[in-house]
């Protein structure tokens, strides 16, 4: 309780979390939906490397399902 109360109910949200938010990210106004969108965007890199990992992990699946059969 003591954490919740000094750290998030203890922000001041006009002036500290608001400005933050509405201002220094420019969350709102022209074009924001695009500039939220890109904040929200996976990495390139990031996005290359999960999709690898899918795949290695979908080949290790068959590969276990394929041992299994054997036995």
């Amino acid at each position: 309780m003591t954490i919740d109360q000094e750290l998030l109910r203890g922000l001041d949200w006009d002036r500290g979390v608001r400005m933050a938010l509405v201002e220094g990210l420019e969350v709102t106004g022209p074009d924001s939906h695009e500039r939220s969108r890109q904040f929200l965007q996976e990495p390139p890199d990031i996005q290359s490397r999960r999709e690898d990992l899918s795949k290695r992990l979908e080949r290790l699946r068959v590969a276990k399902r394929e041992l299994q059969n054997l036995f």
